[in-house]
């Protein structure tokens, strides 16, 4: 796969996302290229810029600021993933693709893939701008890519393949220049990711409890 990452279980996401957790990195409310200054300089995110290079994912340029976001991403999808775990969802069960280059797509990535069976849900994620106009418009463009993304890999896959489009936007969890947490921002990012688990668990319950194995096991 032409991708940054790619995990064939949830777990293993959750075990490479907690690394940036445990570094203490915060959702800021800041400028990326504030953010960037600051960050450059650590080891993981000079190994997240050389890898994307090495796999050569891009005809493009890397913009330092995208590394601000793929981190960003990464600590909201582990937490996404451990409110699925509290729903039921064995993680096992998930494949992740993280900035999945899509074939015959003229260069576009994807943020996220998601793999559960022959379901495949392709998810952008994008930072709430305090701008409520913009923040619109924000939504809107990242809209219309997961459809344009869903569209061109349908094209390409077996009708029983079935492919979903989803974005989430999350708001800045801490104000660098008060030292603050923004208790209200963390708590709607909360519940955006308790919708989305909820989404996950609907197409969970679709794909894996209709299986055999499944069943069996509980009667273990």
């Amino acid at each position: 796969m032409k991708c940054l990452f790619e995990f064939s279980k949830g777990n293993e996401f959750i075990e490479f996302s907690k690394y940036f957790i445990d570094s203490m990195w915060r959702i800021e409310k800041s400028l990326l290229t504030r953010r960037v200054e600051k960050n450059k300089g650590k080891y993981f995110f000079k190994d997240l810029k050389n890898r994307f290079r090495s796999k050569g994912l891009s005809i493009w340029s890397l913009k330092d600021e995208e590394v601000v976001t793929w981190i960003d991403t990464s600590i909201i999808i582990n937490r996404i993933f451990e409110e699925v775990k509290k729903l039921g969802v064995f993680l096992e069960e998930i494949r992740v693709l993280m900035e999945y280059v899509i074939p015959y797509g003229n260069h576009m990535r994807a943020d996220y893939v998601l793999i559960i069976r022959k379901t495949i849900i392709v998810l952008e994620l994008g930072m709430f701008n305090q701008d409520e106009r913009r923040s619109e418009e924000r939504y809107t463009k990242k809209l219309h890519e997961t459809i344009a993304y869903r569209q061109v890999l349908s094209n390409q896959l077996p009708k029983e393949i079935k492919t979903f489009n989803y974005v989430m936007i999350y708001k800045p969890e801490y104000d660098d220049i008060a030292d603050k947490d923004i208790i209200e921002n963390i708590e709607y990012n909360q519940n955006e990711i308790h919708l989305f688990a909820k989404y996950i668990l609907g197409i969970y319950d679709s794909e894996i409890r209709k299986d055999g194995y499944y069943f069996l096991s509980l009667i273990e």
